[in-house]
């Protein structure tokens, strides 16, 4: 089993304001009534597919009262969460060797010496999902500015240097690291 680091432009106010007080009222009171809003919102966005969130809503509308699992919090974790992912999932692993050695700092936050410091994620898909500080932004941004692209990743640099400038211009925004298997 391949394990992979993924980072994702992320909007932490829609996880704050919607989705994180979604998942704990369902877990805390058995209501399932505000993740079924969020699974719709997230199905018109097209960022689910429809079958798969239809059959969420179906089955936890009759929920109501019932306690969940802990594996269905994480699932709906999952979708819910991954949905506030601006932009398409960057695996890091074309970058690391490269990156590595433009820089100790991006080497340690691979190598788990550093760690995103903006906080972990009470709800989350993957393992870990930690979020970047404005300064951890920023300097990361800086890095692969001041780093020539490598060839064979020419396409995922300019991806991650778009999230990374989307997320340095915009307070709303910031950077989502997690493992996934």
């Amino acid at each position: 089993m391949t394990v992979r680091t993924l980072i994702c432009l992320f909007d932490l106010p829609s996880y704050d304001r919607r989705v994180a007080p979604a998942l704990r009222r369902y877990r805390s009171d058995y209501n399932p009534d505000a993740v079924i809003v969020q699974l719709r919102e997230v199905r018109r966005r097209k960022e689910l597919d429809a079958d798969d969130s239809q059959h969420w809503i179906d089955s936890l509308a009759p929920d109501a009262g019932y306690k969940p699992s802990e594996q269905t919090i994480r699932e709906l974790a999952n979708m819910l969460v991954h949905g506030l992912c601006l932009v398409k999932l960057q695996d890091m692993a074309p970058f690391v060797p490269w990156l590595s050695e433009q820089s100790e700092w991006f080497a340690d936050l691979m190598q788990g010496g550093e760690e995103l410091a903006g906080g972990r994620l009470e709800f989350t898909f993957g393992s870990g999902s930690l979020i970047a500080t404005r300064q951890q932004i920023h300097q990361f941004l800086e890095v692969i500015r001041n780093a020539q692209p490598p060839e064979s990743a020419a396409q995922d640099y300019e991806n991650l240097r778009g999230m990374l400038e989307s997320a340095d211009s915009n307070p709303n925004y910031t950077l989502l690291k997690t493992t996934v298997e």
